[in-house]
């Protein structure tokens, strides 16, 4: 893998660091913007809700309050569904997140690796380069030292060739003592001359033989990185095209909760009108004393017969009429200890 493609690597990785924090950011403003619209939603609901319970535990309700009481039946119904599917959106968006935070761990330890290694390449290409600098010297050298001992020989065989001519030519014993002498000098400063070439071709092709282990192991070790960066690049691939999944998933996840909210936002507009004609409601039925002593008894929690009658202010045959037929009606019950309740219903 070239450098070219190991910088493009890198730069990738970096991109889709971004993406994912423009993701989280994403994210978070969702998150913010549900849980506002989830505050206002349970108000609005609980309000509903308190008046649909208190109107569907009245007895004598005329058919309009009945028809109100169904209508608001249905948008509790139509608000729970809306909340489940808020919260289900809600644990996709949170397990995506989770999902691109591994992601993120999983990238990080893969950059600093690939660093690592295009570091260490580049160093070791250098090395590579210093030692193949150094071996061309040092085979230049070699070259030199062998046309010179190459040259020395030539010269010994050109002497001992003079000397054996003489010989036949019959030359003086002076002349010949002198060509021996000359021949041992020059065939001694030859011999040291060959001595010291021969040392120093030894040397150098120790030498030699250290810096081309030395380059050999370096291309192992380069040979080594390359296929870890390779390694490292194919892992990187594989994050992201999970990325790519993740970002596609929660594109569709933004989707479907931005419909939802606007779902939301229109049913709040479309019952504004509903939930003011309640909260108008509420104060003329309170004026009927068995409106008015049931609703005391829903916001107390538990009342005794004496409180509830000093709360209504009606007599107490009349309050104990009025919680007897709430009572047939299903609407209240009484402890071992007299107090009277609300019934729940799921």
């Amino acid at each position: 893998m070239t450098k070219k493609d190991t910088k493009s690597l890198l730069d990738d990785i970096e991109s889709k660091q971004d993406v994912k924090a423009r993701m989280e950011e994403k994210i978070e403003r969702l998150t913010m913007l549900v849980d506002k619209q989830k505050r206002i939603i349970a108000d609005q609901t609980s309000l509903i809700d308190q008046q649909k319970e208190k109107l569907s535990k009245m007895v004598d309700i005329p058919d309009d309050i009945r028809e109100l009481r169904e209508m608001i039946g249905t948008q509790r119904a139509q608000i729970n569904e809306k909340e489940l599917e808020l919260e289900h959106t809600k644990g996709l968006l949170a397990q995506a997140q989770k999902e691109l935070e591994l992601i993120q761990n999983r990238m990080n330890p893969t950059q600093i690796k690939v660093e690592a290694a295009l570091e260490t390449i580049g160093k070791l290409k250098e090395e590579l380069a210093q030692k193949n600098s150094e071996i061309t010297v040092k085979n230049e050298t070699i070259k030199t030292l062998s046309n010179k001992y190459t040259e020395a020989e030539t010269t010994a065989k050109a002497l001992i060739k003079r000397l054996e001519e003489a010989e036949r030519g019959g030359a003086t014993r002076k002349e010949i003592e002198e060509l021996k002498i000359q021949h041992s000098e020059e065939r001694k400063e030859l011999n040291s001359e060959i001595t010291k070439l021969e040392s120093q071709l030894l040397d150098q092709k120790l030498e030699y033989d250290e810096k081309l282990a030395e380059a050999k192991d370096m291309a192992e070790r380069y040979d080594g990185l390359v296929e870890k960066v390779n390694e490292l690049t194919e892992k990187n691939n594989e994050a992201t095209d999970e990325i790519k999944r993740l970002n596609k998933e929660l594109d569709e996840k933004v989707k479907i909760l931005n419909a939802k909210m606007e779902d939301l936002r229109l049913f709040r507009e479309d019952n504004i009108s509903k939930i003011s004609y309640l909260d108008g409601l509420k104060p003329i039925m309170e004026e009927d004393p068995l409106f008015r002593a049931f609703f005391i008894i829903v916001e107390v929690g538990h009342i005794s017969l004496e409180d509830l009658r000093a709360a209504v202010g009606s007599p107490i045959v009349v309050v104990k009429k009025d919680v007897q037929r709430l009572e047939n009606a299903g609407l209240i019950e009484l402890d071992e200890t007299g107090k009277i309740s609300a019934k729940h219903f799921e």
